[in-house]
């Protein structure tokens, strides 16, 4: 039994890698349209490399309705060969196949997971740091904050939260090669064309002497909001525990998490979600063995697939909208198509 179940899972894994290349392939090409407006600096290498960063995302992102569309595939070219046939008839049942998808499907899940956890984060900040290159920004990123040159000074700002207001902003401006002032914000926010400015403490350098002025407010005339959208957090590029960490640094600083914890519920529940999918492969294609070509079962399955990601995106939106709880925007959508699919093995076994 061990060596069927790996001759099934074996055929699962290609056809869905096979599946999910064509799908990140076909999104990067979206992304390539999308993306050549802003290249100002740095022509087609840089390019190439903001898409290459953006890769383990997308693949998180595609993974499940890949491993349905490639469990169709798999297993249809079995019956088309006539093995799921030969399987029953030696006794194998259709609960078993199903076994050995799920199998497949969770390694091949885990090595998503993996990609999203440990490679994204640090992808996404790389491709972030290439985007304000090829806009023109003169921009570095790193764990201390997002610096930034306008003119002969230098901006420090230590954090764009969602709404893009910011945290920790710092000036240091230069005049014949020497520091000669220093401007430090607590937070702001833009309003009207320029930075409304908290907590402001102000430092001016002279020959022999240091001038300290504080205020409660201030402004600033700087970069504008668009611009630091690049650098704001995507919740989908963290990995579970920097998304956890975060939800509650956002909370400290009041600011909405709706959005981020349901993006942590999929997260949680996207190896279910991918398991559900396999699931619906497997009574779909005994259903439908001797009705229509490889060609129509791939076809419904990207229906499928969509139809569960529109429904399960929608569900998520109504919950942000109606301030639902996020595990329950994130869990509804996932358990409805895991009783569909039960249902369904139920009555093809």
């Amino acid at each position: 039994m061990r060596l069927l179940y790996t001759y099934i899972a074996r055929r699962l894994i290609m056809s869905t890698v096979l599946v999910l290349s064509v799908f990140v392939g076909l999104f990067l090409f979206f992304d390539l349209v999308t993306t050549l407006n802003h290249i100002h600096h740095g022509g087609f290498s840089r390019l190439f490399v903001i898409l290459i960063l953006g890769v383990p995302a997308k693949i998180s992102m595609l993974f499940p309705m890949s491993a349905l569309v490639g469990a169709t595939l798999g297993l249809s070219s079995l019956a088309i060969d006539g093995e799921l046939t030969a399987m029953r008839a030696a006794g194998v049942s259709v609960g078993r196949i199903a076994y050995a998808a799920l199998r497949a499907a969770l390694a091949l899940g885990l090595v998503a997971a993996l990609l999203g956890d440990f490679l994204g984060p640090k992808a996404d900040s790389l491709a972030r740091r290439a985007q304000a290159q090829a806009a023109g920004i003169g921009a570095a990123v790193n764990a201390q904050g997002l610096w930034l040159r306008e003119g002969h000074s230098f901006v420090d700002i230590g954090e764009v939260l969602p709404d893009l207001s910011i945290l920790r902003l710092t000036i240091y401006r230069f005049r014949h090669g020497r520091l000669a002032h220093e401007l430090f914000a607590a937070s702001g926010r833009y309003r009207n064309g320029r930075w409304r400015l908290r907590g402001v403490s102000e430092t001016v350098f002279q020959e022999q002497r240091l001038i300290v002025k504080t205020s409660p407010r201030g402004y600033w005339k700087g970069i504008a909001p668009s611009l630091l959208s690049v650098f704001a957090v995507n919740p989908h590029t963290l990995s579970l525990v920097d998304l956890f960490r975060y939800i509650r640094h956002l909370q400290r600083n009041r600011q909405a998490t709706t959005h981020y914890e349901l993006v942590f519920w999929y997260k949680v529940l996207a190896p279910f979600t991918t398991a559900a999918m396999v699931l619906l492969a497997v009574p779909f294609v005994f259903r439908h063995g001797r009705q229509g070509g490889l060609g129509f079962r791939l076809f419904v399955a990207v229906v499928l697939g969509l139809i569960f990601y529109v429904f399960n995106r929608g569900f998520g939106d109504l919950t942000l909208l109606y301030h639902w709880p996020p595990l329950l925007g994130a869990a509804v959508p996932t358990l409805a198509l895991g009783l569909i699919c039960l249902w369904f093995l139920a009555r093809a076994g």
